[in-house]
């Protein structure tokens, strides 16, 4: 019951994206002293990256928004159809090992995204460096006794935090209410992502907002 919707998606075509992004991510980095938001070291870059990074950006908004709204319940409202679009913002993540970001959450969006340049492990398997999704309940699972837990879908006992460890080309969808974190990887190259709001803008059949 009250199931919390994640999507993680993987595609060839996200994939063909992969190298031209992280081209324009390391690009810019050269340019770009960056700013401080959730991050704690690491270069988190300004806003606009579809602008910026051009058409691969542009391209993986494109796939984001398509992925996001096959998973939509669109319920129209007084016989008007309308349909979702969206008003994007973007940026570009990269990590060294030891920064991570701190748990946050995105208010002003309806879903966030986050999508997998270079996990970081230079060569290895990345073992560390996972993504961190809270329960929006906490912590209510803990209130009496930390060690007395329901059971979960799974038969265990419910987890409060659900690491992910995520793969270069993955794309992963969210409520933007969902608090979230990055914790510190231990690889030798920097770890890649590109974080994403999306805002609904409702339009008519006809592309008129």
């Amino acid at each position: 019951m009250f199931s919390t919707p994640l999507i993680r998606a993987r595609h060839p075509e996200l994939s063909k994206l992969v190298q031209p992004l992280k081209d324009a991510i390391l690009e810019h980095k050269r340019a770009q002293a960056g700013i401080k938001r959730s991050n704690f070291g690491g270069w988190h870059s300004e806003l606009g990256m579809d602008r910026w990074a051009g058409e691969p950006a542009q391209m993986l908004v494109s796939m984001t928004s398509s992925i996001l709204e096959d998973q939509l319940d669109v319920q129209q409202m007084d016989g008007t159809h309308m349909r979702p679009g969206w008003a994007v913002d973007m940026w570009a993540n990269v990590n060294r090992a030891g920064d991570a970001n701190a748990q946050h959450c995105h208010p002003g969006s309806f879903a966030s995204a986050v999508f997998y340049v270079d996990m970081g492990a230079s060569g290895g398997e990345p073992k560390d460096g996972h993504f961190v999704v809270e329960d929006p309940r906490y912590p209510m699972a803990h209130m009496q006794h930390p060690n007395v837990l329901w059971k979960g879908a799974s038969g265990a006992g419910a987890e409060s935090q659900v690491a992910i460890m995520p793969e270069a080309g993955e794309l992963i969808i969210f409520p933007s209410w969902l608090r979230h974190a990055v914790r510190p990887h231990s690889g030798l190259g920097e770890r890649i992502s590109i974080a994403m709001n999306l805002t609904l803008m409702w339009q008519a059949p006809g592309g008129a907002r």
